[in-house]
């Protein structure tokens, strides 16, 4: 007999990030950073039935309980308190309202090869940066929760290759500018900017500096800021490849000979039968987007065809690896 527990572990997944999901949204990690305190202190709540949320917290290691009293361990007061730098409760927002309820529709999704933005919301996926942006606390928590997962993996991917070489990095769709305050912070000879929609860009100012400009314009629509070294983050597994190939042959006519852009995603093996990580993200693309995941090879052909040369890939060891092309 084979083990089982393989399955089991997959049976119950759902259930321990529902969980993390749910005392996010109910405020718990936020209650819990002014103090530590028992089941009877989250008002609206039944007091046995929150003990039970707290309890599978601590188990799951986000919670630490003393006496019938609980407090953040160092895990949450880091990733799920909002007032962290690195806050990832934004993203987790996100996954509750919006990836969860899609996800359920993931066996329609592989039937018609679309995703779930109409069945689940009642409105297209085109309309999607429309929802993101429909209200000051919807734009907060999605760019918040970019910006959270942007820090796990900027820094590295700014040393994944020897950047020094380029004098302008623009981060085309950079959100809060994680990308490019981490390649002035390696690279202190480089000017970078970021340019993204105009709500993006308003929600950036509280993260950035002077030595980030903030431009404000649609990537598919706008002229491109002028650069030796553009970057697409967490960008083309969101579009067609049509759009993609539209996208990147804007890139190349705006980049002099010499210049670069920097493909920042999660790379799927040659043989797409891993990453885990990435074939899940490949799927939540399916479900949430027009786009999926890619492998180096498939890159390195959308660059090619757009007209750059030396194309190159790294693994990172985080969430987002990296490609880079040259343009001759």
């Amino acid at each position: 007999m084979t083990d089982p527990q393989p399955i089991i572990d997959l049976i119950y997944a759902f259930r321990r990030s529902k969980t993390m999901f749910a005392a996010v949204s109910m405020g718990v990690f936020e209650r819990l950073s002014q103090s530590p305190a028992d089941a009877s202190a989250f008002p609206g709540t039944d007091a046995g039935a929150m003990e039970r949320l707290l309890d599978a917290c601590v188990s799951l290691g986000l919670l630490e309980r003393r006496s019938g009293v609980y407090s953040n361990s160092p895990l949450a007061s880091e990733y799920l308190c909002r007032n962290s730098e690195r806050t990832m409760a934004g993203y987790i927002e996100y996954s509750n309202t919006a990836l969860y309820p899609m996800w359920q529709h993931l066996e329609d999704a592989v039937r018609e090869g679309s995703n779930r933005w109409q069945p689940t919301f009642g409105f297209p996926a085109s309309q999607l940066f429309d929802h993101f942006f429909s209200t000051e606390a919807a734009k907060r928590d999605f760019l918040l929760g970019m910006h959270g997962f942007g820090q796990l993996s900027s820094s590295s991917v700014v040393r994944a290759f020897d950047l020094s070489p380029f004098r302008r990095f623009v981060d085309l769709g950079g959100g809060t500018g994680h990308l490019a305050l981490a390649a002035v912070e390696e690279y202190p000879q480089m000017q970078a900017a970021v340019f993204d929609l105009p709500g993006a860009i308003d929600f950036a100012r509280q993260f950035t500096h002077q030595h980030v400009d903030l431009i404000a314009g649609d990537f598919f629509k706008d002229a491109l800021p002028p650069a030796d070294l553009y970057a697409l983050g967490r960008i083309l597994h969101d579009w067609s490849e049509l759009k993609i190939r539209r996208l990147l042959a804007r890139v190349h006519e705006a980049l002099a000979p010499g210049g670069a852009v920097l493909i920042c995603e999660s790379l799927l093996d040659d043989d797409k039968q891993g990453p885990i990580d990435g074939q899940m993200q490949s799927l939540n693309m399916l479900v949430c987007t027009e786009g999926r995941e890619r492998s180096l090879p498939e890159y390195r052909q959308l660059l090619e065809d757009a007209g750059f040369s030396g194309v190159e890939g790294r693994r990172t060891g985080t969430p987002l690896d990296v490609v880079l092309g040259i343009k001759p």
